[in-house]
């Protein structure tokens, strides 16, 4: 589920490698990495660190692909080997350290690879940047730990975790990317909110930087779609913006982005709509941000439940869903509450439960909601004379009834807009609107014509069909 991949610290850093060989072949290591091939990376670099064992560079690299793919025990075995010696080690540790909330030692850490940045022979970068970023808002966060009841997760594969939302149809549906015309881009992964109207679908979209954004299109007469527009370029924050669900008030957007304002990885974010667009997002914090991934979150309102899918378990192939009960006001956990941090991290979902609160009818009252699935919109509502009733365009057997139809509907379209401004001038007349009498009689005359109009339309579609 990460689309970015994890770089290597230490891949910048310049080394001495005592073989042509090696050097090769860690270059090939690295470019590995950066593809994101970690298994065939390690085998490499285990490989040359027989072969070379005073290498430092190589411990390095083997922990930035343990820890690339969840194995911080691993990667941090690694580190250890040469963190005296490569301060580069140093960085991957800080990572670990800010991973599982010892703030203290990411900030001993951090103190000792600065200190031996300036003991160094040589001037080196200082690529804190980021680590030390990452720590302020971990702190941050620490600091607004929301106080939820989490009375539910469930383990699922990663591929298709949406369909395993249970929302009313009062909150709209999550979609796979196949219900959007095939002249659409999508991101992938991604996936498609469309509101309980079905007027409207928002998703996740590559722009020409490859930079995921989300957009929005609207529908058509004739279930047809509008081209997307950008919701808002803004929201990735400098990242990509990714999985979207609109609140039924059509105004809360609640989507997950990997921009500089993440924990790591994909993060919960929430944004407004005003008449200018939607406003500057805010990061919803923590349980529901971790250094991991964390996105999806959807919120129904007519269950009272709410909805967010997290890679944070580590667990190959797979996320977790929690199911968590909303509360119109935020209420944090005390700062200095000695369980906080496994509030933050959700250690134990049963220590956010309320004391002798029971939930099992609410999980029974999920289970037997259908799960969410796309709901093709009617185009139509045609009887034909072999008792079929037509909804959607692409019933009729061929070519020639299907236009038939268009032409129909194209023309119900008008009649009824005819019709709805003929109701309106008659109110008009009733209040005393007497100028607007021949209107009216020009309507009532269209009105009959119409009906004739559309009877014909009604019989090409029938003839063409049933022929």
């Amino acid at each position: 589920m990460i689309k970015r991949v994890i770089l290597s610290l230490a891949a910048a850093c310049a080394v001495s490698i005592p073989a042509a060989f090696g050097a090769a072949t860690i270059s090939e290591a690295r470019e590995l990495i950066t593809a994101g091939d970690y298994e065939s990376a390690i085998s490499m670099l285990q490989k040359l660190a027989a072969k070379e064992p005073r290498n430092t560079t190589i411990p390095v690299l083997l922990g930035d692909c343990y820890r690339a793919t969840g194995r911080d025990a691993d990667a941090m075995t690694q580190y250890k080997k040469v963190v005296t010696k490569n301060n580069s080690a140093r960085l991957g540790l800080i990572e670990i350290a800010i991973r599982e909330y010892r703030l203290d030692d990411a900030d001993q850490l951090l103190a000792d690879y600065r200190k031996a940045l300036k003991k160094g022979r040589k001037t080196l970068p200082d690529e804190s940047d980021a680590v030390t970023a990452q720590l302020e808002r971990t702190r941050n966060m620490l600091n607004r730990v929301e106080r939820i009841v989490v009375f539910d997760s469930i383990n699922v594969p990663a591929d298709e975790f949406f369909t395993h939302y249970r929302l009313s149809p009062e909150s709209g549906s999550l979609n796979a990317p196949s219900i959007l015309p095939s002249s659409f881009a999508a991101a992938s992964p991604t996936v498609v909110y469309e509101p309980e109207s079905r007027t409207e679908m928002m998703w996740s979209a590559p722009d020409a930087d490859e930079t995921y954004r989300l957009v929005s299109s609207v529908a058509l007469y004739g279930n047809e779609w509008d081209t997307p527009v950008a919701v808002g370029d803004h929201l990735g924050e400098g990242g990509d913006a990714n999985y979207p669900f609109l609140m039924p008030d059509g105004i809360t957007l609640y989507y997950a982005n990997d921009g500089e304002n993440s924990l790591g990885g994909y993060d919960i974010f929430i944004s407004r709509r005003d008449s200018n667009g939607f406003l500057q997002p805010q990061n919803l914090g923590m349980p529901y941000n971790s250094p991991y991934n964390d996105y999806m979150l959807a919120i129904d309102e007519s269950t009272g439940v709410g909805w967010w899918a997290s890679d944070r378990n580590r667990i190959e192939g797979m996320v977790t869903i929690y199911l968590f009960i909303p509360s119109d006001m935020r209420v944090n956990v005390d700062v200095t509450a000695p369980d906080l941090k496994d509030r933050a991290r959700l250690s134990s979902i049963s220590s956010t439960w309320e004391p002798g609160s029971d939930y099992s009818k609410l999980i029974k009252s999920i289970a037997n909601i259908s799960t969410s699935a796309h709901r093709l919109r009617e185009q139509c509502r045609f009887g034909l004379p072999d008792g079929r009733v037509i909804t959607r365009i692409e019933q009729l057997s061929n070519s020639d009834a299907r236009m038939a139809m268009r032409r129909y509907l194209d023309l119900e379209k008008s009649v009824k807009q005819d019709a709805a401004r003929l109701e309106n001038l008659r109110r008009q007349y009733a209040d005393g609107d007497t100028s607007v009498s021949a209107e009216i009689l020009r309507l009532e005359k269209q009105a009959l014509d119409d009906a004739v109009t559309l009877r014909h339309a009604s019989n090409e579609v029938i003839e063409a069909e049933m022929q």
